[in-house]
């Protein structure tokens, strides 16, 4: 029995990675799986000393699938970890050192030392869902999760998307932040309802639409009352100075004191107005829409007024 073997060295952080596999090489048929995976796994050597890992990792995935040696599993995570694939990657590395085919102990060193690197990279989300039907994908990617309880899901560190669907409930998305040393628990409980409950018949705008439409307009309505009571502030003012000026023609007049005060308790009452509409307004824009709320503001010079359901 002849063995045959190959190597290619790539640098990494703090260390060098070490490429090697042996297949056993009787005298067989052209067609033996054996030998079209070893040619396979030379293209994927011969692409790694270019530093085309790309290459090298689909030419490792080929041979791995015409003969599943363990040897490559350490090859084809190790180009895995240069292309980035690091949770793929901990998946290879894990499962050659858990079987190493009887590999040398260099390789095993190597693949050791590539699985720190590796894992480097990687955090973990621990994830519950409900109702247990809910699915769930992580930037895409589906997600295996155990129903009613936590499953703890190994993610490459950074910002990821997690979101979860289930029918007969509103699907929720949420960003989350991957972490290499802490744990972040995510736990997901969805509404019921239905997608298409959001949508309203005849081209009406969505609940959210209306929502944050309610919530601007109330925002909106603030402006146009703090405006305006600014406007009779001013007014108010320029009749109380007449009033209160000898010589100008309202002097100790009834008549302007009795204008200047109306403009005076406008002014007043816009201005509540416009603190009422605008944290009304503030409030509906930051709270989660449940049920659409039932806003009604009314402002005249003699009556403020908020009317509704939240």
């Amino acid at each position: 029995m002849n063995r045959f073997s190959a190597r290619v060295h790539a640098r990494t952080v703090a260390l060098s990675a070490c490429w090697t596999i042996g297949l056993a090489s009787p005298s067989a048929r052209a067609s033996d799986p054996r030998d079209e995976s070893r040619t396979a796994f030379l293209r994927g050597v011969s692409e790694a000393h270019q530093e085309h890992f790309t290459a090298a990792r689909d030419a490792f995935i080929e041979a791995y699938r015409l003969f599943p040696h363990p040897s490559i599993l350490m090859n084809l995570g190790i180009a895995r970890m240069r292309t980035g694939e690091y949770i793929a990657s901990e998946e290879n590395l894990s499962r050659f050192l858990k079987d190493d085919g009887g590999a040398p102990p260099e390789d095993i060193a190597n693949a050791r030392a590539a699985l720190v690197v590796v894992r480097g990279h990687i955090g973990t989300l621990r994830v519950r869902v409900s109702p247990p039907s809910a699915k769930a994908t992580l930037d895409g990617a589906p997600l295996a999760l155990m129903a009613s309880t936590f499953t703890d899901v190994r993610a490459v560190t950074g910002p990821a998307t997690l979101r979860v669907s289930a029918d007969g409930y509103l699907p929720d998305t949420r960003e989350v932040l991957v972490l290499h040393e802490q744990v972040q628990p995510v736990d997901f409980i969805l509404v019921p309802g239905s997608a298409s409950s959001r949508e309203s018949p005849r081209g009406e705008p969505s609940g959210d639409a209306r929502h944050a439409l309610l919530g601007w307009g109330l925002v909106g309505t603030a402006g146009v009352l703090a405006v305006v009571g600014t406007i009779a502030g001013v007014e108010a003012i320029n009749f109380a100075h007449d009033y209160n000026t000898a010589g100008a023609a309202g002097f100790q007049d009834p008549s302007t004191r009795s204008t200047g005060i109306g403009w005076r308790t406008s002014a007043d009452v816009l201005f509540t107005g416009a603190i009422i509409a605008g944290g009304v307004g503030a409030y509906v824009l930051l709270r989660p829409l449940k049920a659409a709320p039932d806003v009604h503001v009314s402002a005249s010079p003699s009556f403020v007024g908020v009317t509704g359901r939240f």
